[in-house]
């Protein structure tokens, strides 16, 4: 199998960083005690369960006991969603209300509810992928128990004004579920400072290994998704079953990580996107980014190459491994729906990719992607039909509704 390929896909997942594969190794074998036990073979596991929250609490400024481990975030989004509003049913809050542009994760919640007799609402977004405030506010009543909003979207990178947002809900008495997946371990987040009542995270995004996630609920929001008459010493009494301790290990050390090498990486992959930007404008026109310009995390590029396939230009620019959009739905030869409701026409939508920088990346490795999809767009294009009635001033967007009508 190829391995060769320069990668760019660091939304999709990362490689485990070598200092938290050495962090893990031990509580595989002769530290693989059950944190539960009281021998000390087990207090030795709790000792470094209890230091893994911390890490990780440390990251997000949240309290000791409002870190939760699950296997990852889509966990985390079902138990801090479906639970919440299990439990807001009983108190007449039947309404949920999410984004047309969430990951794949919340909008099969948003499905799961609707089919249990919920009332749930997708919100648009504007055309650079922002949510308009005013939209949100008009759109709470009374019934709404939960808004759920992710904070850098995975095949843009836009990033919401969590703050704002925040600040909306709680003047309604709304709880908010923040999904962090993008945002962890990237960018700074402050819990308590954006006054939100659950977070989901994923350690595979950090550099940390695969099946391990974190739920942070505010303490005064705990009582929405505790299990009833669970275990209290077992996280929490929110999600049962034996933790998984060389993972949890694995992700506090990539939190640790992360928190030391946050400013050195943003600053990094702000100057590759910078070049990679400017490598393919200079040499391509009819070339797109898709999503908020200042509202965005740099390491998450959405770019549409008018005239070309997406999936056509990842098989010819063979050196890199990028991908159309989301790991969750880039199988599927359709329009991302998240484009869509972005209100992107149809044409340049099929022609996206999302490049993702991470901290490995290289400027050699830029220059390289820069080199093959020039050189992938330009050969397309001479093959290309669209291309040809661009070029001849037809108008695409309405080819493009025909052929779906």
């Amino acid at each position: 199998m190829e391995t060769s390929k320069i990668y760019l896909d660091y939304a999709s997942t990362t490689p485990c960083d070598k200092d938290v594969v050495a962090e893990m190794v031990p509580y595989f074998g002769e530290q693989f005690g059950n944190p539960n036990s009281i021998h000390d073979y087990g207090q030795i596991a709790l000792e470094a369960l209890t230091n893994s929250r911390i890490q990780i609490k440390n990251l997000i400024n949240s309290e000791f006991d409002e870190i939760v481990f699950t296997s990852g975030s889509t966990e985390s989004n079902n138990i801090a969603i479906i639970r919440s509003m299990q439990y807001l049913k009983t108190t007449n809050k039947n309404r949920f209300i999410t984004l047309k542009t969430e990951h794949k994760s919340v909008l099969d919640c948003a499905d799961y509810l609707n089919r249990f007799g919920f009332e749930t609402t997708l919100l648009d977004v504007k055309n650079d992928g922002t949510l308009e405030f005013s939209y949100l506010e008009e759109n709470l009543n009374e019934q709404t128990g939960l808004v759920s909003i992710c904070f850098v979207n995975n095949e843009t990178g836009v990033a919401q004004d969590i703050k704002k947002i925040s600040k909306i809900c709680c003047d309604k008495n709304i709880l908010l579920h923040i999904d962090a997946t993008q945002a962890f371990g990237k960018i700074p987040i402050d819990v308590k400072d954006l006054d939100i009542d659950f977070l989901s995270a994923s350690g595979h995004k950090i550099y940390g290994p695969k099946g391990i996630g974190v739920l942070f609920g505010k303490k005064q929001s705990q009582k929405f998704i505790r299990v009833p008459r669970a275990n209290p010493e077992v996280e929490f009494g929110i999600r049962s079953g034996t933790i998984p301790v060389p993972l949890c290990v694995g992700l506090g050390k990539a939190a640790e990580i992360a928190q030391n090498e946050m400013s050195s990486n943003i600053n990094k992959i702000k100057a590759l996107k910078k070049q990679l930007i400017e490598g393919i404008f200079s040499q391509l026109d009819e070339v797109y980014i898709n999503g908020s310009s200042e509202n965005n995390y740099p390491g998450i590029i959405n770019i549409s190459f008018r005239g070309c396939e997406g999936e056509a230009l990842m098989m010819e620019a063979n050196r890199i491994a990028v991908s159309s959009g989301s790991a969750c739905t880039s199988n599927k030869l359709s329009v991302s729906h998240v484009l869509a409701a972005m209100g992107i026409p149809s044409d340049i939508a099929q022609s996206s990719l999302r490049i993702t920088i991470g901290k490995y990346t290289e400027s050699l490795d830029i220059d390289i992607a820069i080199e093959d999809l020039v050189a992938a767009t330009n050969k397309l294009r001479l093959m290309s039909p669209i291309w040809d009635m661009i070029k001849s001033g037809i108008d695409i967007e309405k080819v493009f509704q025909r052929r779906s009508s």
